[in-house]
């Protein structure tokens, strides 16, 4: 399995580029033409837009799973100071994957767990906001499918 979200965050960086330059030009006109209180509207949308872009907080993400490894590797696409972070586990070793959804399902974030020598290990929350709704739920469906079935005795 190989899973990137590059097309996807190619495609919502442009978008974001072409709307923000968009509303650069508005709020110019609009100064120009002496509509101040529009113009101030303008300026509060992009705000709470650019509110909500942080809140949402867009990761590129590429998860690859070959010769029983499974290897994550992943950054934030509108940091300022952009980490590029990666983890790799065996896939035996996946204990679990947790799912987590805010704002009526726009912001998704998964986790994985893997059994340690010392017990458990939790990997950093993944923003998954970036990906469309049906390639989201298709992308967690098949990593749940790599987590063993425990036995039934177990917690």
């Amino acid at each position: 399995m190989d899973f990137s979200t590059g097309k996807w965050v190619k495609r919502l960086r442009i978008t974001f580029l072409v709307l923000g330059l968009c509303w650069l030009m508005s709020v110019t006109i609009l100064i120009f033409f002496d509509f101040f209180t529009a113009a101030v509207i303008l300026a509060g949308l992009f705000f709470v837009a650019m509110l909500l872009v942080a809140i949402l907080n867009f990761h590129y993400v590429r998860i690859t799973v070959e010769m029983e490894k499974v290897t994550v590797r992943y950054y934030s696409i509108f940091a300022v100071d952009r980490m590029f972070r990666m983890f790799e586990f065996p896939v035996d070793k996946l204990w679990k994957v947790e799912v987590r959804k805010y704002l009526l399902g726009l912001k998704c974030e998964i986790r994985f767990t893997v059994r340690v020598t010392r017990g458990l290990a939790d990997y950093p929350w993944i923003s998954l906001s970036a990906t469309p709704f049906g390639v989201r739920s298709k992308l967690i469906a098949a990593l749940k499918n790599l987590v063993p079935q425990k036995l039934s005795g177990q917690n």
